[in-house]
């Protein structure tokens, strides 16, 4: 018998997306070496995350790098059971919203701890990843 009676349909749905990088490109190698950045509005100060080639606040487009830190405390998560079709090969996952030392909150997927055992407040840490096609993204684990 199925496990879940309401899903129809478990196909993985591959998306690609041709967005430039090229003011952008500093968040993505800064990544691919473990440091989180982001850009700083040289116009107005508006710190954006993710990074930003325009600032949204006040449109400006000379912005400078800005180094985040790795370090995190856990705001709110969810439990993801019924996994959407794009990630039907990953089975359950946790989404966590964390705060960073400078404020800005960050979402991402929390990895190496237990459902039982996520709280708010829990310390957390950023770290780099490689998917299977060498692209860098990143992750929470418990500090």
């Amino acid at each position: 018998m199925d496990e879940n009676p309401y899903l129809h349909s478990r196909r993985a749905l591959h998306l690609r997306f041709d967005i430039p990088i090229l003011k952008t490109k500093e968040f993505w190698d800064m990544l691919r070496q473990g440091k989180l950045v982001t850009t700083k509005c040289l116009k107005c100060g508006n710190v954006s995350f993710p990074p930003q080639a325009d600032c949204p606040k006040c449109m400006g487009s000379e912005s400078e790098w800005v180094d985040l830190g790795t370090d995190a405390t856990l705001v709110t998560f969810t439990h993801v059971k019924i996994t959407p079709a794009s990630f039907a090969e990953d089975g359950t996952y946790t989404i966590a919203i964390a705060q960073l030392k400078s404020g800005l909150k960050v979402l991402a997927w929390l990895e190496g701890v237990g459902a039982e055992t996520v709280k708010p407040g829990m310390g957390l840490r950023i770290e780099a990843r490689a998917g299977t096609g060498g692209s860098p993204y990143y992750v929470f684990v418990p500090a």
